[in-house]
Formats: structure tokens, C-alpha cells, sequence
């Protein structure tokens, strides 16, 4: 009996010792989701407060983050003092998901609705169609989706001291060329920025028997006025040609106006909202305006740019309105 109960220690010895440490690997973890965050933005939560910031050096005492707005400006969050990490990360899968599950059931319901117009459709026979285009709307929607929740920033935590124990990290140090980005850029402009864009038109008529369309060019000079937002005068050219339902102008229309855009700090994609107030020399005097549009940076100091603009001549959905679509460039 002495000789069973000893193999029985013997075994349970063997066996703990051979189970490995749980908590050794959680810094481990953690550093790696660390270390995969080299030259992305950062939240950097402590005991004193957080900073925030691209991650661009890393040692055994502590990170190195630029946290400039306008300019490059370094600082330093000792690992001592860290309590959470969080990484940027972007709504992909969530805009996705949700413009999947729309797309989905508005076609689905949309494909019902005009098969059943048709001569002898019943619902069993609409299914089919039904499914189809309701296929189709999950893709183009959750494509679109995916897209806007690309520009959505989400923050992931990948670090909790309480958790994972001591943050264990090595020498590392972004790449030069994340630096020289970093060191180089001009994340606002210091005096403004100029877009110029090829723009077409669409013109509704207030009584919606008409509508006109147009092709011309669009001109803005906007004035920094903080870092977020720049304002200035636009001009735009348009030539109006006949519509489908009656008889155009087939003439020139040139407006002249202000406006405002606010931008979150650039980024390869940077989005943006706007708001304006112009007056036209053909349709109604005045409209008021809003709009959004994204920029795609090719090289510093200039980018593509997409624009869709909304104008309102009164109240809204009264009197005429005014679509404009502009794809150009932006200089800063």
C-alpha cells in the first residue's frame, strides 16, 4: 500500500509539473498584440490618465507614441504605468453584417413586391425572384457597407494588466519609412487647401413635372480656420441641357457661394461633412446646401476627391432641389 501511494504522489507531481503555467503566457499574448501594433494608432490607458497616439518605438521600459495633431510630436508612456492597451481597428465586419441583413431583406421584399404586379404571379411563384434580388441586395449593400465601416475606427483592447500580469516587451522600432511619414507630414494644412472638380448636375423642378441635367466644374479655396474645419468661397459652372420630359435651356448656369468642410485628421481615406450657401443665375436665386465626401491621398500635399452635395431652394421637400456628384483633386 506504501509503494501504491507513492506512485500515486509521484504521478500527480509529474502531472503538475507538466501542466504549463497559465499565467506566463498571457504576457506573452499580449506583447505580441503589442508588438503587431507597431506604426498604428494606439490608446494608451495608466494610472494617470491615457495617451493616445500612433505607436512608433517600443523597449523594456517603455512606449513611444507621436501624438501631433498638426506636426510630428513624440512622446513616452513608461510601461510601469500601463494598465490597458488598445489597438485602432476598423467596422468592416460589422458594416458588413448590417449592410448584408438590409440589403437581404429589402431586396427580398422589393423582388416580392414587383413580381406580383405581373399577370397570373403568385407568392410561391415570386420565391424565387424574391430570393434572388434578395441575394443581389445583400451583396451590393453589404459590399457598401463593409466600406463605410472601413472609415469607422474602433478600438480593440489586446492588453489588461490585471489580466495578462506584467507587459514583457523587446527593442523595436517602427520602420524609417513610418517615420519619415510621421516626421514629414502635414497632417492640416497650414494657410488652406483649393479643390478643384469635374461636377454634374441633376436639377429637379419644384413640381416635379421636370428636370434638367448638367455638366461643368467646380472651384473652392477654403481658409484653415482650426484643425478640423476650413471655409471659403466656391464657383461652379454648369452647362444645363433639355430634359427627357419637356423642353431645357440649353444654357450656361454659374453659382457663387460659400463653404464649410470639417475633416477628422488625414489618413490614405479621409471623409468628410459639408455645409454651404450659394446663389445661381438660372432656377431658383439661392439654395442652402450639405454634403459629404472622401479623400484619397496619392502624394503629400494633394489627394482624389469625391463630392456629394444636396441643395434645398426652401423648406425641405418643397420647392426645387439640386444634386451635384464632383470627382477631382484637392491641393493643400
Amino acid at each position: 500500500m506504501r509503494i501504491a501511494s507513492l506512485l500515486v504522489y509521484l504521478l500527480m507531481g509529474t502531472a503538475v509539473r507538466a501542466e504549463p503555467p497559465l499565467a506566463a503566457d498571457a504576457p506573452s499574448k499580449a506583447s505580441r498584440a503589442v508588438e503587431g501594433a507597431l506604426g498604428e494608432p494606439v490608446l494608451l490607458v495608466g494610472e494617470n490618465g491615457f495617451m493616445e497616439g500612433r505607436l512608433l518605438e517600443m523597449s523594456a521600459q517603455s512606449l513611444t507614441l507621436d501624438i501631433g495633431v498638426s506636426e510630428f510630436s513624440s512622446d513616452s508612456f513608461q510601461l510601469s504605468g500601463v494598465r490597458e492597451v488598445y489597438v485602432q481597428g476598423r467596422q468592416v465586419g460589422m458594416g458588413a453584417a448590417v449592410g448584408s441583413a438590409a440589403g437581404l431583406s429589402a431586396g427580398a421584399l422589393l423582388g416580392m413586391f414587383f413580381c406580383l404586379f405581373a399577370d397570373g404571379a403568385t407568392s410561391q411563384g415570386c420565391l424565387p425572384w424574391s430570393g434572388i434580388i434578395g441575394a443581389g441586395g445583400a451583396l451590393v449593400i453589404g459590399g457598401l457597407g463593409a466600406f463605410v465601416g472601413s472609415l469607422i475606427p474602433d478600438w480593440d483592447r489586446v492588453y489588461e494588466r490585471a489580466l495578462d500580469g506584467p507587459l514583457l516587451l523587446s527593442s523595436k522600432r517602427a520602420s524609417e519609412e513610418i517615420w519619415a511619414e510621421s516626421g514629414g507630414r502635414e497632417s492640416w494644412p497650414g494657410l488652406g487647401q483649393v479643390g478643384l472638380f469635374a461636377s454634374n448636375l441633376l436639377l429637379i423642378d419644384a413640381d416635379e413635372s421636370s428636370d434638367y441635367l448638367g455638366v461643368g466644374m467646380r472651384l473652392n479655396a477654403l481658409a484653415q480656420i482650426g484643425p478640423y474645419v476650413a471655409a471659403g468661397p466656391q464657383a461652379a459652372f454648369h452647362h444645363m441641357f433639355e430634359s427627357a420630359n419637356s423642353a431645357g435651356p440649353n444654357s450656361p448656369m454659374v453659382s457663387f457661394g460659400v463653404l464649410v468642410r470639417a475633416s477628422p485628421r488625414p489618413a490614405i481615406l479621409t471623409p468628410s461633412l459639408q455645409a454651404g450657401f450659394s446663389v445661381h443665375t438660372f432656377g431658383q436665386t439661392w439654395t442652402y446646401s450639405v454634403g459629404a465626401g472622401l479623400d484619397w491621398r496619392i502624394a503629400p500635399g494633394s489627394a482624389l476627391a469625391l463630392e456629394l452635395h444636396w441643395h434645398q431652394f426652401e423648406a425641405p421637400w418643397k420647392g426645387g432641389r439640386q444634386l451635384t456628384l464632383g470627382l477631382g483633386a484637392r491641393f493643400f
